[in-house]
């Protein structure tokens, strides 16, 4: 046998030399027949398939150099062996499996990928849903970080009744985008699937808390309006809307919410901190005081100590003769053991009769009884018979601790002693909590994330996706913001009957909203001056996961360099090594492409660069990459050689004989006995008809000597 197939692969041989490539095939087939096992004839054997252009028969040979390259663990030969596959029939889905499990195994997540997102294509185009999900399932679980895949589940998923876990995966997401503060994309995923799930109240929260992190809390506002006529005692809601009054400093309605919050729990405390730093802002300072004198002793038991000295430092500031206010700072101010702070207080209150002057304990003024409340010793608190100035022992943590426990034990019913340190505050029950105030606030924001400030785009209509954009803000109540897209259009597009109709439903709404209703918490939603949603760039949507070759702009996408980092680099280098023998010359340029960002494989990966392109014929990106290894900072000096040899023959390839003949003089310069470089220096003069008293040895001198670095 073995005989035989010598004498074969001699006649395989000559053939070849003669071209006769029918009859090396003739005997390569027999040869393989023979052995079975001998995996180079019949990759050989397939490459004269291909070049006979008969592919069925090169793909059948491939395919048992595959399997035995995947079964015995050289995935990497396997892997360029079904690219090869692939670029005979591209329509074989299987490959793209091959491909993803292969790379998957190899380490090479990123390739992997790839080929998963090339059968979710698939699986989608072709209406295969199960497949499609389970695909997209197994992309997910391979790089959790990816949240274009996630997004795409999540679609998939909601499209397929198969809603609650599309919702899960979807609020996965916007978690992730949360924490890393990215409201751009939270508000084009919300632009995605409030369509699919039109009646979930926390997704439009979502969207309103997302403008308001864009600072547009007019939009925010309205939103939750809308929300809060289907649900008027939602605390959530309330808290929110609450919030974003304050934001927009209508501050009346926003001390409205947060009292009616209270009226459904009179103990949140944070609700009650609101109210009372509403009340400052509106400038309601005799307001916030009677609220905080009626609560210090909870705020003190709540350990928010620091929250109600903030709190009376700027009562403190706007009512600087009121002697409640520096009382109470005054006792704060030595329960936070800020002693001189004690001492400014003290001397700021103004002097009063001596007969005025009675004894206080620590927490006389905070908690408002002296006689019935606290019982502190002596060592506590003394007041000099000599003297008017106050004087203080200091005292163990313990013992006051102790002291004050059972001063608030005692303090907490709510009645407050009769006493000369605690000011009545005659307070007007009809208080006008809606006056009028000062509402112009502009709400623009500009979310376009490169767009420039001072130039104005020629804005190019889109009357369907306009048309469909006022759709979304009807379907979610946001019947001013359709109106005014509504406006625009027939601004641009008059006789647009579509859009006519469309603003006669939506001034119905708007009529029938402004009609007067009983029992609602507050008024209806006015217009609050905020801009549209149509200066949102929502219609760049989400990209699908097959890259679009037209529009390369991705909105979601792990970082390439992360992922790349994360493969096995010498993986990505020995692929682009098979993908090159294979003459899979784009492939191989890509995996050069990543195995370069080691810095120790840059030049090689540059050269091997180089040299596909060269194979490809593109001369000037060969180029590009030789002289890019050139500049190269730790370039060794074997490197140099190596470059300046390859530019010369590419120059040669490119029939550009005068670089090419520097180019070989450069090399000769550095190493006179470096490969056959004198022979091509020698062959190139003669082609060009150069001749000088030297030519034996090469160059005659360093004129025409050319540096790449």
């Amino acid at each position: 046998m073995a005989t035989n197939k010598d004498k074969l692969l001699e006649s395989a041989q000559k053939n070849l030399k003669k071209k006769q490539v029918a009859k090396a095939i003739k005997d390569y087939a027999k040869i393989v027949e023979l052995d079975p096992a001998d995996v180079r004839s019949r990759q050989k054997l397939a490459e004269l398939y291909v070049r006979t252009n008969k592919n069925t028969e090169a793909y059948e040979q491939y395919e048992s150099i595959a399997k035995y390259f995947s079964s015995n663990g050289f995935y990497l030969k396997a892997i360029a062996i079904y690219k090869q596959m692939q670029r005979l029939d591209p329509s074989q889905v299987a490959l793209f499996n091959r491909l993803a499990e292969l790379n998957e195994k190899q380490g090479l997540l990123g390739n992997a990928m790839t080929e998963y997102r090339n059968l979710v294509d698939h699986y989608g185009r072709n209406g295969m849903i199960a497949d499609e999900i389970k695909t997209l399932e197994k992309m997910r679980d391979l790089d959790l970080n990816n949240l274009n895949v996630r997004v795409k589940l999540a679609e998939v998923y909601a499209n397929n009744d198969r809603k609650d876990e599309g919702y899960s995966e979807l609020d996965s997401v916007l978690e992730i985008l949360s924490e890393r503060g990215d409201f751009d994309k939270i508000l084009k995923l919300y632009k995605m699937f409030l369509p699919l799930y039109p009646k979930n109240n926390k997704l439009q929260m979502g969207l309103a808390l997302a403008f308001y992190e864009k600072g547009d809390y007019g939009r925010g506002v309205q939103i939750l309006e809308n929300l809060l006529k289907e649900k008027p005692s939602d605390p959530d809601l309330l808290r929110l809307l609450g919030r974003g009054y304050s934001d927009l400093k209508k501050w009346a309605k926003s001390c409205e919410i947060y009292q009616q919050l209270l009226s459904m729990d009179p103990t949140d405390l944070d609700t009650r901190e609101s109210l009372i730093q509403c009340e400052i802002d509106r400038k309601h300072f005799d307001i916030a005081l009677t609220e905080l004198e009626d609560w210090k002793d909870t705020f003190f038991k709540a350990d928010r100590l620091d929250r109600l000295k903030d709190f009376y430092e700027i009562l403190k500031g706007e009512l600087a003769d009121n002697r409640v206010v520096l009382q109470t700072l005054d006792s704060i101010y030595e329960l936070t053991g800020e002693g001189d702070k004690l001492l400014d207080i003290i001397s700021e209150q103004p002097d009063e009769p001596e007969e005025m002057i009675i004894e206080e304990t620590l927490s006389d003024s905070l908690l408002g009884s002296a006689e019935e409340d606290i019982s502190l010793t002596d060592d506590v608190f003394e007041l000099s018979a000599e003297t008017d100035d106050l004087t203080f022992d200091i005292v163990e943590d313990e013992a006051v601790d102790l002291q004050l426990e059972s001063a608030l034990d005692s303090s907490f019913t709510g009645e407050v002693a009769d006493s000369d340190a605690v000011i009545e505050l005659n307070i007007d029950d009809n208080i006008d909590l809606n006056q009028p105030q000062n509402d112009d606030v502009d709400f623009s924001f500009d979310m376009a994330e490169e767009e420039s400030e001072t130039s104005t785009p020629v804005v190019e209509h889109n009357l369907q996706a306009d048309l469909e954009e006022a759709e979304f803000y009807l379907q979610q109540g946001l019947y001013v913001e359709a109106e005014k897209l509504c406006q625009a259009i027939l601004k641009y597009e008059p006789e647009s009957a579509e859009c006519r109709q469309k603003l006669e439903e939506i001034e119905g709404l708007l009529h029938r909203e402004q009609e007067p209703s009983s029992g609602e918490p507050v008024a209806a939603a006015t217009d609050l001056g905020a801009e549209s949603f149509s200066d949102i760039d929502f219609n760049a949507g989400l990209d699908s996961l097959i890259p679009d070759e037209a529009t390369e702009k991705k909105i979601f996408k792990t970082d390439v360099d992360e992922q790349i980092a994360a493969d096995d680099l010498e993986s990505h280098y020995n692929l682009g090594i098979a993908y090159r023998e294979m003459g899979l010359l784009d492939d191989a340029i890509s995996e050069f492409e990543k195995a370069g960002i080691e810095p120790s494989r840059y030049v090689d990966c540059q050269t091997l660069k180089g040299l596909s392109y060269s194979d490809k014929g593109d001369y000037e990106n060969a180029e590009l990459m030789f002289q890019q290894a050139l500049d190269f900072a730790h370039l060794e000096a074997i490197q140099k050689l190596n470059l300046g040899y390859e530019l010369g023959l590419l120059y040669e390839r490119a029939e550009r004989s005068n670089d090419a003949l520097i180019s070989y003089k450069n090399v000769f310069s550095q190493d006179s006995n470096y490969r056959d470089v004198r022979d091509k220096i020698s062959i190139l003069k003669k082609t060009l008809g150069i001749t000088d008293d030297d030519s034996s040895d090469g160059p005659s001198g360093g004129n025409e000597r050319i540096s790449f670095l």
